[in-house]
């Protein structure tokens, strides 16, 4: 079994977006009021670790 090509910046940002949307839409986690962009700007790590599980959902759905 080959290893799964990884995901472009893009796509992992893509992926963090829609994931950020639809925690705050399900109530996933306590509530939040910034968007996607105004995390990445002020929260370098969180942005750094949700991406990173951005990009496990996308390696593992490859």
């Amino acid at each position: 079994m080959t290893e799964p090509t990884r995901p472009t910046p893009a796509e992992v940002d893509a992926a963090a977006r829609v994931l950020h949307e639809i925690g705050l839409r399900h109530r996933w986690w306590s509530p939040y009021e910034k968007t996607y962009d105004e995390l990445s700007a002020t929260d370098l790590i969180g942005k750094e670790e949700f991406d990173a599980i951005a990009e496990a959902v996308l390696l593992a759905a490859a």
